[in-house]
């Protein structure tokens, strides 16, 4: 890993352990993009063709990546972006339900009670003992649940539910699923024809290590023409470079949801996040971030402190957070006044490394945490 490893220079200035907030780039996504930047300035040639190859051939590492079909990936600004597109072009019938988790990040709660004056009823899946219970799932379920919206990996204590098993209730019901994959692409693999995932969104700023505004959005093909997008322009229809003739006939998969006029430098900042950690595997990746998951567990319960994070390494993702006689806030402010990025949640320390992090920089975070208690 060493080698990748220098391609992140923020290790030279902080122990960086927050990658479940905003996550640094790597030298490769900003060679990339400033790439770009030199080709639309017209240093290095000015070839808009070439450039529209390259967003295609992201695409097919995006979905390659999640195991979907080119065509069923849309490029959107962020995960709410995904989210909503859902939210808002579903057929919604008067007493539908729609189930969420309680603790979820608000981009997969809003967009949900957005439907309220629709007559769409939002049920809140509880958590028990820092866990989601498939129990309490199956208990909300009734005849009118129309979608279930799941994290993959939920930020406010790094639970993982299993996604196959909550992708196969789903199906056995026949009731959609949304999968919100922000805390987990990228550090853990995910396959959204094995976990039976109709819809999933993710943007690319945290375990993906691309920039922010830029995510992904998968749609299963058949289920792409029954989504009305609330957005509609001159790429959402099938002959989009037909300017002289206008016929308004969207496209019948995920491409409809890309209205106008690309992203391009975020779109090429992303592709080469995807290719580096394609390239790595994220087989590989997952299982270093647990390595480094295990080593903060330990350190932690030798200081006694609370886990809000499920021990079992199949119940988590790269979130590690836990309490202690400390103020969560005032503390990840103290670490990064010594240049050690942490965040908090819950109630608890959130600390989220990913593979370029190394044993000593989990050691110097717990060492200083120390000096800090003292």
């Amino acid at each position: 890993m060493e080698n990748f490893r220098k391609e992140f220079p923020i290790r030279n200035n902080f122990v960086y352990l927050d990658h479940a907030g905003v996550s640094p780039v790597s030298l490769r996504v900003k060679n990339e993009t400033v790439k770009f930047l030199a080709q639309a300035s017209g240093e290095s040639g000015f070839d808009y063709d070439s450039w529209v190859v390259r967003i295609e051939e992201i695409r097919a590492s995006c979905a390659e990546f999640i195991g979907a079909d080119d065509d069923e990936i849309a490029f959107v600004k962020n995960t709410s972006h995904g989210i909503s597109i859902v939210a808002s072009g579903l057929d919604w019938k008067q007493g539908d339900n729609v189930l969420v988790f309680e603790k979820e990040f608000s981009s997969n709660i809003y967009p949900w009670l957005n439907l309220k004056e629709r007559g769409v009823e939002v049920r809140f899946i509880p958590l028990r003992d820092e866990r989601i219970l498939f129990e309490d799932i199956e208990g909300l379920i009734d005849s009118q649940t129309k979608l279930v919206t799941m994290s993959s990996v939920q930020s406010v204590n790094g639970f993982m539910i299993d996604l196959k098993k909550l992708g196969q209730i789903c199906k056995n019901k026949e009731i959609l699923f949304f999968v919100d994959a922000i805390q987990s692409l990228g550090a853990v693999p995910i396959d959204v024809k094995d976990i039976n995932a109709d819809f999933l969104s993710a943007d690319g700023h945290k375990w993906l290590l691309a920039p922010e505004g830029i995510g992904i959005f998968y749609c299963k093909k058949e289920l792409a023409s029954k989504i009305k997008p609330n957005l509609v322009g001159w790429k959402s229809v099938e002959n989009d470079h037909n300017f002289e003739s206008l016929e308004f006939k969207l496209k019948n998969n995920a491409l409809r949801f890309e209205e106008g006029t690309f992203n391009t430098i975020g779109i090429y900042g992303l592709g080469a996040a995807v290719d580096l950690l394609l390239e790595i595997g994220v087989d590989k990746i997952g299982k270093r971030i647990h390595e480094l998951g295990d080593l903060i567990i330990s350190e932690a319960e030798k200081r006694e402190f609370t886990l809000k994070t499920p021990k079992n390494s199949d119940e988590r993702g790269g979130i590690i957070s836990f309490a202690g006689d400390f103020n969560p806030k005032e503390m990840a402010e103290k670490l990064f006044e010594q240049n050690i990025v942490v965040n908090y949640r819950g109630g608890g320390l959130r600390v989220a490394p990913h593979f370029y992090n190394t044993e000593d920089e989990i050691l110097k975070f717990f060492k200083t945490l120390d000096e800090v208690l003292v």
